[in-house]
């Protein structure tokens, strides 16, 4: 090609006159660096950038003995160190951008980073060089990180190229500088530490000017270069390319994209916002995800709540138990606890769930959480840390409503689930209790716990419980804060730890009780079956209902269970013609009901039908976990290896529901069944093993009389022989049992599910049986250890073929090892812990369980030092094997198993090296004896199974630690635990492309996305060869392209996005496609050119089949998190679009169509299925009403307004029963969007007509800063009725005042601002003006120097008085002086500087020198007495060497606290911009200095920027967040006069709050020029409680006795 050079042509352009050429450039300062501190830069160890990166993170910390403070320093200079690496990696790579402008030589990337290099490369530790690194470093990465930017640019301006590269000329002298410091003498440095290193002479303060100049001058050429060379965007995808060419960009549009490109990548509105705190702290706590975020109670509460009949409970509340636990005024004798107990069936659950609404109905800073342990934990192995699953699940329920207690559990949350993850114990149950921040002293809330069904734990569980409840934490630490109840059976609570404790607990029996009750269960249940109604008074009839309902209840013992039984024998006797007699003899007996109803069922039952039940039974009652329906289809069909035309089901529910019931989908015996279905064996002589028998059935059948005749007589003679005698007497009895019964014996039972197991593992696995493989084979361990128990108790013995065919079976699983493999898919389900498998060993040491096999087997087994050599050896094998050499075990379940296996030999090594004495005695039987498995140490498992297979190292290849990883992950070990274990996979040959995707995905956790990208990009290189190793199958190259789809667009890059969701559009695998439909048009959606966009929309309209219709993209739109900006978005672009709007919507439409029922879907779908189709729908029916109320589109002949009311109501029915983030958010949406209408539409009309309508929706709305009673109490205020809206909102003002009335400062924000919100909505603007004041951020110098009292308590030998006094005017003239040199309130940095400088000038001039180097420690009195004690001092006014001590040591805090810039995070409260753009996305500004905020005075915390709120108030605005015909509180920028520090003592009353002359929706507050009048805090909160009828005394009396510990629970 003409013009192109040949290859070995120089591409290096001559310098213009004047200039020096780059590679001279650089030459010159290689030489530069080496004049400054005699070191070369030309040296071989650093290749690039990341032989930096890892120089700097593997230098080791310094030993600097007890000198923490140094340690300190030194991670903080590495940190600032990396930083710059980082920086400075952006700004090579921006120079290399235009190397074709100007030819960058090699060795220019290599001289910065050795630069960077050497100044970290040190060999031991250098006190004060810390320091110098974190001064130097901090100010240069601060500056270099405007260099995000050249991330996404194709192109740079030449003349910006070599600015750029005389900022890195000058980075490198800024080292050079460095590493000189370093070399000076000791001494030297020491000197040096009192002062700033750029205060020394060497020439670095003056590289650092050059530095900056640099700076600025590369930032004003690159102001001069136009955005559209700086920037150029790539057109990848080939359909949005050729859209953007026809339609092209506005101005404004490509503006954006700068936008986009620049925009912070700190965002504190996750913090901010309520919903994304919950569901970090829901997912942190292990909550599912389907539980919802707006709501004080739960589904199972509720559930059980609405099953209580009218007015039972109603004696609880007059109980004395519950009112003294109550009381709010509890004396300190009193106990904290409330036991709820009872016999099984006497109505506690649904005490718990009465007295928990009642509870959670009460207003004020009371708050309830409960846990309702289900009967299915008993049996239940999946969860081994009940009672930590239950705390975490309640301190979430307390998160949800209570502010405080979210605040600080979102930020002990932010360590991630690993800090909260415990093994159970009652230490770390303690442990996890002061982490979970309920009830901390100090606190004005009022915490209730309630713990049913205690009885279904375990006993070590239960105990747990109860010695926590009991224990010194709660009856101590939270006394009075902190009460709980407690439910469960009478046995529970006796011969406990703690007796003393729990006698004295206050205490509710049931069973005395709950007559009440059970009255007006009877009463319901003969109305309800039309059963002496309209009884004439005196007649028989009414007599005998009168009995029925006054006797029955006093023969069943609190039972319900019992009186359902008597109940129904009484109907039964009424449906006859009975006379009253007959009914008297019924209810004078004791109503033995099981029996009977037991008895009934038998006589109506085939003996084939007793012989099912009686299978069902055994394992109903006796398997180790509650079964399924589905578990029982399958373990019926092992019994009779048919299928049954009737579901399971249908026949538990009308054949066998006197005896079994069914719950949650569970299987389960009736309460106190169990006692009478026990099989009577008083008769019946255990088998001995000493005594030979011999036992036959003869069956006769079509035989001739005479041959019957010879054969019994033949058999007669026989019994006439010496020692073979017929036992007729066993006959006989036999005989007379052969009748059939309904009874089970546990013994029979166990050893029926044993040989059940060892039919299913004979045979190979069929789908009828699938259900109920996991549980055969994990649980035979069980089930042969209980038959060992049993016998040794006497319960039950095996005849020897029995003992031997159990020996046989156990041969056959140990011994072939196609038994494991054949039903490895049951084996991955389960394993065994290490006592189970030694409880099977010890079946095998039994001679007369393996006497017949094989000998050399036998040997084996017996001789090995470990089961896992000897019995186990196989399976064993073919775990390991087919985790570390094949891809064919789960990893998560093969490393538990190995886990396991590693564990009993530590048993059997232990047990060898006993002494001889000892020989007797073994390890107490645990669950695991090889710690948890959170704590694996996977060398040692790396070594062990190294050990176990024979393996020389060469052998242990990239596959052995690719999938140690795996498992490490799948263990949910640490990040760098993870990285690790790939790291030595890919250093090892040929690693898979596995590798490099389970590494990206790990960087991706770690929020590292460009090592993710990159990762995963090699990943699909590797996979996409011909030759890969494990060749990848076609979905797991659509899962490499839907992960680099997922990280590109985290990362903003938009078009390659695009191109990998466009790929996992084509995938055969629907869940794949639809992933990729949904990232393709977010994709697209997020790109330049709205057109673009709408032609995007329009095209996936008009697809008519397939996954990525409309229909389906809306459906998993309604689930993504980021639903509302990607609808926003949507709407946003449609609007200017009719049809294309009214398409959505359409859309819209058939996504919400009405499902078919329950019953149908849940055949088909799984129960999470249906809950995510319920979310989509609901999500979607709020966005179909807004379309309706903002655009106008409905049905034809509706009208859009009363449409979208319906729409919303659904909705939020929808919603209200389904858990999901997205769900809560937007049922909260529908109730706001229904609760905003009401408002406006009264407000519109001057009328209150919508009232009831709104005060039902606030009934549900008890959240602080919901919208519905705020509106509710805004337009009473509206109309006039000032005391009604207080009525309204007295809880939340109720609320304010505690959490100021507390003794947790932190907390006083959120008190402010739910005073400013009420006060608004009450249309109070003065009180409101005054909360503002004292919620807003001060000016920081300001309020760092306020000073108190106590700020001066601990200074000796000076007038306190007279130092105080001087402190505060030098802090006045500090303050005063900083405001005049740094007038800008925004520059409040420099603020911080110019205070700094002028108390070091005063203390200069007063010759009194700051001592810097006092121990941190110390407080700031500590250290002006030490200074004072040195004799620094020379004048003889000793207050003023303190005072500028004291001073000089707030600005320094300040100065430290906002170190390189200001930090938000140290700011108490910010505003948060609710506000979306004219395209739909999300503003993310926040108030900071400088910035002015609107608040709206009628919306509940909802807060715009300038911008935003020009956006809403547009005429063809979208936003549903507010309403243009709302009013605002300009809110002054922080650090405006306004506000005032949080410790101030009073505040300035505002001489009005007015609207604007220029708009009258906007109110300002004004202040007198001389101040005006002020008021002291505490007495205008007195004025507010007052007039809002509050007693802040009986708050603080309320506090007070909370904060006193209960005397009598100290004992």
């Amino acid at each position: 090609m003409r013009g192109q050079p040949p290859p070995d042509a120089s591409t290096e352009k001559k310098p213009v006159a004047g200039e020096v050429s780059m590679k001279e450039t650089w030459a010159a300062a290689a030489k530069a660096f080496e004049d400054i501190c005699g070191e070369s830069l030309q040296r071989g160890d650093v290749k690039g950038f990341e032989d930096v990166q890892r120089k700097i993170e593997a230098v080791s910390q310094a030993s600097y003995g007890t000198d923490a403070g140094q340690e300190d320093k030194w991670e903080k200079a590495k940190s600032v160190g990396l930083k710059s690496l980082k920086y400075l990696k952006l700004l090579v790579g921006a120079a290399s951008q235009a190397s074709s402008f100007i030819p960058i030589p090699a060795s220019a990337a290599n001289i910065a980073s050795s630069a960077l290099c050497l100044v970290f490369d040190i060999p031991e530790a250098i006190k004060g060089y810390n320091d110098a690194v974190d001064q130097v470093f901090g100010e240069v990465s601060s500056a270099l990180s405007q260099f995000q930017i050249y991330t996404s640019m194709k192109n740079v301006n030449p003349v910006l190229i070599q600015k750029i590269h005389l900022v890195m000329i000058s980075f490198v002298k800024l080292c050079a500088h460095v590493v000189k410091y370093r070399q000076g003498r000791k001494r030297d440095r020491l000197l040096r530490q009192f002062k700033s290193i750029f205060d020394d002479d060497s020439g670095l303060g003056d590289e650092m000017t050059r530095f900056k100049q640099l700076l600025q001058q590369q930032r004003d050429v690159e102001g001069t270069v136009t955005l559209a060379v700086v920037v150029e965007t790539r057109q990848d995808v080939a359909m949005l390319l050729e859209q953007s060419i026809i339609f092209g960009k506005t101005t404004e549009e490509t503006h954006q994209i700068v936008q986009e490109t620049q925009k912070d990548v700190q965002s504190f509105k996750e913090d901010a916002d309520r919903s994304k705190t919950l569901i970090k702290i829901r997912d942190t706590l292990g909550v599912p995800a389907t539980v919802r975020l707006d709501t004080n109670t739960t589904q199972t509460c509720s559930n059980i709540y609405d099953r209580c009949l009218s007015r039972t409970g109603s004696w609880i509340w007059l109980h004395g138990a519950y009112t003294a636990w109550t009381a709010p005024n509890k004396d300190n004798e009193t106990s904290h606890v409330l036991i709820l107990s009872g016999p099984a069936s006497s109505g506690k659950t649904s005490a718990s769930a009465l007295i928990t609404k009642r509870l959670e109905e009460q207003k004020g800073r009371t708050y309830v959480a409960h846990y309702f342990f289900p009967a299915s934990m008993k049996k239940s192995d999946d969860e081994k840390n009940p009672v930590h699953s239950a705390l975490k699940y309640m301190a979430f329920q307390i998160a949800r409503v209570d502010a405080t207690v979210q605040k600080q559990l979102g930020k002990a949350c932010d360590a991630g689930p690993g800090a909260f993850r415990r093994s159970a114990s009652l230490e770390t149950l303690d442990a996890l209790w002061e982490q979970l921040k309920i009830g901390t002293p100090g606190s004005s809330a009022l915490y209730y716990l309630v713990f049913d069904g205690v009885e279904n734990l375990s006993d070590k569980q239960a105990n747990m419980l109860l010695r926590f409840v009991f224990g010194t934490k709660l009856a101590e630490d939270s006394a009075g804060r902190v009460r709980v109840l407690v439910s469960g059976t009478n046995d529970l609570f006796a011969s406990r730890p703690g007796d003393a404790k729990i006698s004295s607990a206050l205490r509710i029996r049931m069973e005395d009780h709950n007559g009440q009750d059970m009255r007006i269960m009877i009463d319901e249940a003969l109305t309800k079956r039309g059963m002496l109604e309209n009884a004439k008074p005196d007649s028989d009839q009414q007599r005998a209902r009168n009995k029925i309902i006054e006797k029955l209840p006093e023969n069943v013992g609190g039972s319900y269970s019992r009186l359902q039984f008597g109940l129904d024998d009484v109907i039964r006797l009424l449906s006859t013609r009975t006379a009253i007699r007959e009914l008297d003899r019924m209810l004078d007996q004791s109503m033995s009901s099981h029996e009977a109803a037991i008895k009934s069922l038998q006589r109506s039952l085939t003996a084939d039908e007793i012989s099912e039940l009686n299978e069902l039974l055994k394992w109903v009652l006796f398997c180790n976990q509650p079964m399924t329906l589905d578990d029982l289809e399958a373990a019926m069909f092992l019994y009779s290896g048919t299928e049954s035309l009737a579901s399971l089901q249908f026949i538990i529910k009308n054949k066998y529901s006197a005896v079994l019931k069914l719950e949650d989908g569970y299987v389960y015996g009736q309460d106190g069944v169990k006692n009478y279905l026990q099989k009577d064996l008083s008769g019946r002589s255990l088998p001995s093993r000493d005594r030979s028998t011999i036992s036959m059935s003869i069956t006769i059948n079509n035989v001739d009389q005479e041959i019957c005749a010879n054969f019994l007589w033949d058999l007669a003679h026989k019994a006439i022989r010496d020692k073979f005698k017929f036992d007729f007497d066993a006959a006989s009895a036999l005989h007379s049992s052969s009748q059939a019964v309904i009874a089970v014996d546990e013994f029979e039972a166990h050893h029926t599910i044993v040989t059940r197991a060892f039919e299913f593992l004979d045979k190979e696995p069929r789908d009828q049986t699938r259900k109920i493989g996991g549980y055969l084979v994990g649980l035979l361990p069980y089930h042969l250890s209980q038959l060992l128990q049993l016998e040794n108790e006497e319960k039950g013995a095996l005849t020897p073929n029995e003992q031997f065919e159990i020996g046989q079976n156990l041969y056959k699983l140990f011994k072939d090892e196609q038994v494991i493999l054949r039903h490895k898919a049951s084996f991955e389900q389960t394993m065994w812990y290490a006592d189970e498998m030694e409880g099977l060993q010890r079946w095998l040491m039994d001679s007369a369980v393996v006497r017949r096999l094989d000998k050399k087997w036998r040997d084996e087994v017996r001789l090995s030092l470990s089961p896992t050599r000897g019995f186990l050896k196989g399976l064993v094998t073919i775990i390991a094997e087919r985790l570390l050499r094949k891809r064919s075990w789960r990893v998560l379940n093969a490393s538990g198993w190995i886990h396991e296996f590693m564990g009993l030999d530590k048993r059997f090594q232990q047990l060898t090296e006993l002494p001889k004495a000892d020989e007797a005695k073994s390890p107490e039987p645990t669950s695991s004896s090889n710690g948890s498995l959170d704590e694996i140490d996977w060398d040692r498992m790396t070594a062990w199974c190294q050990s176990f297979l024979g393996l020389p190292d060469s052998e242990l290849n990239s596959l052995w630690y690719e999938r140690l990883a795996e498992a490490s992950c799948a263990q949910r070990c640490t990040d760098q635990t993870v990285l690790s274990l790939y790291q030595r996979a890919i250093e090892k040959e040929n690693p898979s492309w596995l590798c490099y995707r389970g590494m990206g995905q790990t960087h991706y956790r770690l929020g590292q996305l460009q090592e993710a990208t990159a990762l995963v990009e090699q990943a699909l290189k590797e996979a996409e060869r011909e030759d890969a190793a494990d060749k990848p199958e076609a979905k797991d190259i659509v899962e490499l392209h839907l992960l680099l789809g997922l990280y590109s667009y985290g990362a903003g890059n938009m078009h390659k996005a695009a191109e990998h969701y466009m790929f996992a559009c084509m995938s055969k695998e629907p869940a794949q496609a639809r992933q990729g439909h949904l990232g393709y048009l977010k994709a697209g959606l997020g790109l330049p050119g709205a057109e673009a966009a709408r032609q995007l929309l329009k095209s996936t309209l008009a697809k008519e089949s397939g996954e990525g219709t409309m229909v389906n993209v809306l459906k998993m739109i309604a689930r993504d998190e980021e639903h509302d900006v990607l609808i926003s978005k949507i709407f946003a672009l449609a609007k200017s679009d009719r049809d294309l709007l009214k398409g959505i919507v359409r859309a819209m439409e058939n996504a919400t169509a009405t499902p078919t029922s329950n019953e149908g879907r849940a055949s088909e779908t799984t129960r999470d299925d249906l809950f995510a189709e319920d979310e989509a729908r609901g999500v979607l029916l709020y966005d179909r009403g807004v379309a309706a109320y903002m655009y106008k589109l409905s049905p034809d002949g509706t009208d859009p307004t009363t449409e979208a009311l319906r729409l919303w109501r659904e909705s939020r029915e929808l919603l209200s029963n389904v858990g999901g983030s997205n769900a809560s958010i937007v049922g909260q949406d529908a109730t706001t969007a229904l609760a905003k209408h009401y408002f406006q539409s009264m407000v519109d009309g001057n009328h209150l007509e919508h009232v009831s309508a709104l005060a039902k929706l606030a009934e549900a709305d008890t959240h602080f800063f919901h919208d519905a009673a705020g509106f509710l109490g805004t337009v009473y205020a509206l109309h006039g009725e000032k005391g009604q809206a207080r009525a309204t909102l007295v809880w939340r003002m109720r609320q304010a005042l505690q959490i100021l009335s507390d003794n947790l400062p932190d907390n006083d924000r959120t008190g402010f601002a739910l005073m400013l919100n009420t006060l608004e909505q009450c249309q109070d603007f003065e009180n409101a003006a005054i909360a503002l004041t004292l919620l807003g951020q001060a000016d920081l110098v300001t309020d760092a120097l306020y000073f108190e009292d106590e700020d001066v308590a601990e200074a000796d030998s000076v007038d306190k008085e007279r130092l105080l006094d001087l402190v505060k005017k030098l802090a006045e003239e500090t303050v005063r002086v900083t405001k005049t040199r740094v007038p800008d309130i925004s520059q409040q940095m420099r603020r911080v500087e110019a205070a700094k400088a002028h108390i070091e000038s005063l203390m200069t001039a007063a010759e009194t020198k700051p001592n810097p180097e006092a121990d941190s420690n110390h407080n700031e009195v500590e250290r002006s007495e030490s200074q004072s004690k040195q004799g620094e001092m020379t004048s003889s006014d000793n207050e003023t060497p303190f005072a500028h001590n004291l001073i000089l040591s707030r600005v320094s805090t300040l100065e430290q606290m906002h170190s390189l810039k200001l930090d938000l995070y140290n700011i108490q409260w910010l505003w948060s911009c609710d506000g979306f753009n004219s395209d739909g996305k999300k503003c993310k500004k926040e108030s900071g200095f400088g910035d002015v905020f609107y608040h709206c005075v009628y919306c509940s915390n909802k807060d715009f920027c300038e911008d935003c709120l020009a956006e809403l108030r547009a005429p063809d605005s979208g936003t549903s967040t507010c309403s243009a015909k709302h009013r605002w509180l300009r809110l002054p920028p922080h650090g405006a006069p306004t506000y005032v520090s949080t410790k101030a003592k009073s505040v300035r009353v505002p001489r009005e709050v007015k609207l604007r002359e220029d708009d009258e929706s906007i109110l300002e507050v004004c202040y007198d020029e001389d101040g005006g009048r002020e008021v002291t805090v505490e007495a205008w909160k007195e004025a507010v409680a007052r007039e809002w009828d509050i007693s802040l005394d009986e708050i603080r009396q309320e506090i007070s006795r909370q904060a006193t510990p209960d005397a009598g629970e100290q004992g």
